[in-house]
């Protein structure tokens, strides 16, 4: 599971892209996840599961915090966004 705030790997059509989990739910027995990408984006309602075109790469994500020897840092600044109350509202 992860937690809002953690810098995560999310995989889109084939494409990796970097995140920071802004919010984190059950839907129907599952965990969800949503989130804000480098890029100002926000994917809402994404799991881990390698089956979905789009998801948190869990391996990829936990292979790169190993090799760097902590947890990845995304350039999203989420404190400041979270202080501000600017985070996207993603729930619907």
């Amino acid at each position: 599971m992860y937690n809002p705030g953690e810098t995560v790997i999310v995989t889109q059509d084939e494409i990796n892209k970097v995140g920071v989990v802004i919010d984190q739910y059950k839907v129907n027995k599952q965990t969800v996840y949503d989130v804000l990408l480098e890029n100002r984006s926000a994917v809402c309602m994404i799991t881990t599961a390698p089956k979905h075109k789009t998801r948190i790469n869990r391996s990829l994500t936990n292979r790169l915090s190993n090799n760097f020897g902590g947890p990845i840092e995304a350039n999203v600044p989420y404190r400041e966004l979270v202080e501000a109350e600017a985070l996207p509202i993603t729930k619907s």
